[in-house]
């Protein structure tokens, strides 16, 4: 929390949060937000118009702004050209934004919806920063490092990759997860994630293992958790549906998880892919899991954020190459078996949070711009 000594003393600043497109972009950086609104900041928000951070944003109460951006990792020549002409003519518009809005400072949250913002503050001679969640840095944050005063990093592998300084910060998550306690009580559950937009490889595997583990007696009270991504949901059901589940009070299959942290202050054991704000949120939340890395991601970060959470003792790692669901089944079975050792991965779950992570960040920003 911030030294409430100072408050008297201190000028209230405008705080421009730039990012979107996926969860691991938003969440952490609406975690941020919270800490400058709560000293008297003003917080606002750019992203792309109807993506997914429009709605997320104004639903914290934070006002939105939209600058058009395209992607150019992974893209053809004339996609890439397409998407430099935009970063070009969206980075001028972003220039005379953070002018009409008085922002002092720009936070880009990484992926190219922050970069025309991100370039816009240096434009309008603001100061700009990054937040870098990855081990691996990514393009967007390579490319925007070379205008910014300095990033805060989760890892300090990830300082060498970027042309600004770097502060070791960990990753901000919601307050409400470092708000939950130990393992519940009774019947065990499992929620299963695939990150804000699904996994199709993990909605695949787990039908066949709930139906497997549904059979055996030592697993006929567990209850589940699925979280399909918006558009696998009707496929996902089908599939239960095909091997005679449906759901009911011990099987729950859901698009999208509104409240993340209540969903996995119920849950025993957590499968998930390894992004840097799920491998952030098991931390604070203190629950073990089961990790299915997405080796196709970035440079391989998740495969990296894994390894971290599994040799801290937190969580079990199953290469997205090699997992079958007769694999992914027997490691649920012989982890929902062992309280004392799901206890003990919950304790070094938490070992790895960083619950000053958000007010670190806004001090910095705070004595940036003093």
């Amino acid at each position: 929390m911030h030294d409430e000594g100072r408050e008297s003393h201190r000028q209230s600043i405008h705080v421009l949060m730039a990012g979107g497109g996926t969860g691991g972009h938003v969440f952490p950086a609406l975690a941020i937000a919270a800490e400058p609104a709560e000293r008297g900041d003003t917080v606002s928000w750019v992203g792309r118009q109807q993506g997914m951070e429009e709605n997320l944003v104004r639903e914290a109460g934070l006002s939105f702004h939209a600058l058009e951006a395209k992607p150019w990792v992974g893209k053809g020549l004339a996609a890439k050209i397409g998407a430099v002409g935009t970063l070009v003519s969206s980075s001028l518009r972003g220039r005379a934004l953070v002018r009409r809005v008085g922002a002092d400072v720009v936070l880009g949250t990484g992926g190219y919806v922050s970069t025309p913002a991100v370039l816009g503050a240096r434009l309008a001679g603001r100061r700009a920063f990054l937040l870098e969640p990855n081990a691996r840095a990514g393009a967007a944050n390579r490319l925007a490092s070379r205008w910014c005063v300095a990033a805060f990093v989760a890892h300090e592998e990830t300082a060498g990759q970027l042309r600004c300084k770097a502060h070791v910060s960990g990753i901000p998550v919601r307050r409400s997860f470092h708000e939950i306690g130990a393992l519940p009580a009774g019947d065990p559950r499992l929620l299963i994630l695939g990150g804000s937009q699904g996994a199709l490889q993990i909605n695949r595997l787990i039908p066949s293992v709930v139906r497997r583990l549904s059979s055996d007696d030592g697993f006929s009270r567990l209850g589940i958790t699925h979280q399909t991504g918006r558009a696998h949901s009707a496929s996902v059901e089908a599939a239960y549906a095909e091997l005679g589940l449906a759901p009911g009070p011990n099987l729950e299959i859901v698009p999208f998880i509104d409240d993340m942290a209540a969903a996995m202050a119920t849950a025993h054991l957590v499968i998930s892919r390894a992004g840097a704000l799920a491998s952030a949120e098991l931390a604070a939340a203190g629950r073990p899991a089961i990790l299915i890395p997405l080796t196709a991601a970035g440079a391989g970060h998740q495969r990296f954020n894994a390894e971290q959470m599994e040799s801290a003792g937190a969580a079990v790692t199953l290469a997205d190459a090699e997992v079958t669901s007769t694999k992914l089944g027997d490691a649920i079975a012989r982890l929902l078996s062992d309280r004392s050792h799901l206890e003990a991965m919950a304790t070094a779950a938490r070992s790895l949070a960083h619950a000053d992570s958000a007010a670190r960040i806004a001090d910095v920003l705070e004595e940036e711009v003093a």
